[in-house]
């Protein structure tokens, strides 16, 4: 077993429009790091300290310390873990915060430990830590942020890691509003017409069969948002603005990372990319919301260890 390990892991986009709650992609931009050292005291687990965000220091109540203690468990507890965070994706973000945790202490138990497992194997594990978060199990955004690239979650089964489209380049939008993810899921409709379902899932069969064909432009036209975008949206500050702002300096497709508040806008090349990050960084500079601001593409690994 080492001794120390140090891991980088992703920010994540789920849903993108078309999946619902079962396709996520990891990104290049942001990620944060995760420190962990094993310690003479098996089976404990104890988070030292949290850089950039206010979280809780109780093993109990965070998700990376919850997640590395299910996965050394499981191990035999063969020894304990100190963990030290640096979080620079914030909590409540929409891209993945408490994903990217619970990626990172799994990855890194299995680096420390040099277990050998499988990323698809570290998945339940790290869900473990992401219920403690969000109160479900659903893998959109721990998938991609383990496995990297764009990864599609059926409700059984493997998970598919599908070819990234290419040419896609990512700006994220992060307006620093709490948007809590129980109201964004209290908005959805319990219903919806047979034949907006229909729609939605024939969108979603043009997305993966765009992306086996490696056609980024399908690819982005294929990403509507028929039954949950149009009622989140109100929860976003602006929403409508920046996606005005965006399809008109070159935007494919664009919508809200998981339930929000950050948006996504894609682009097919680095200089609509840059003239959509411009436009939307002047209109927001004149609001009174903070906000952070990435220009990014689709990372083809997840979670992973660094010197």
């Amino acid at each position: 077993m080492k001794s120390e390990v140090k891991i980088w892991s992703p920010a994540t986009v789920a849903n993108l429009n078309v999946g619902f709650d079962t396709l996520g992609c990891a990104l290049a931009a942001p990620g944060e790091i995760m420190k962990l050292k094993r310690i003479d005291d098996p089976g404990r687990v104890v988070i030292n300290c949290i850089e950039g965000a206010d979280l809780d220091l109780n093993p109990e109540n965070n998700v990376a310390s919850v997640a590395a203690k299910s996965l050394l468990n499981s191990l035999g507890n063969p020894c304990g873990i100190e963990i030290e965070i640096q979080k620079t994706i914030l909590p409540g973000s929409g891209i993945g915060s408490s994903a990217s945790s619970a990626a990172a202490a799994v990855v890194g138990v299995n680096e420390l430990l040099q277990a050998e497992l499988r990323l698809d194997e570290l998945i339940p594990f790290a869900l473990d830590g992401e219920f403690l978060a969000s109160g479900a199990r659903h893998a959109d955004n721990i998938a991609p942020a383990i496995m990297g690239g764009l990864v599609l979650c059926p409700p059984q089964g493997a998970f598919h890691v599908l070819p990234v489209p290419p040419n896609w380049h990512i700006v994220i939008l992060h307006p620093q509003v709490p948007v809590r993810t129980l109201e964004a899921r209290e908005v959805l409709p319990v219903h919806v017409s047979l034949a907006a379902a229909v729609e939605q899932s024939a969108w979603l069969g043009s997305f993966v069969a765009s992306c086996f064909e490696g056609d980024g432009a399908s690819a982005a036209l294929a990403l509507k948002d028929l039954y949950i975008g149009p009622y989140r949206s109100a929860l976003i500050p602006h929403f409508d603005s920046i996606r005005e702002i965006a399809m008109e300096r070159g935007a494919r497709a664009g919508g809200i990372s998981g339930s929000g508040p950050s948006t996504f806008w894609i682009a097919l090349n680095s200089d609509d990319a840059q003239s959509i990050a411009e436009g939307i960084q002047a209109f927001m500079s004149n609001t009174d919301i903070d906000y952070r601001l990435y220009s990014t593409q689709i990372a083809p690994k997840g979670a992973h260890l660094i010197q």
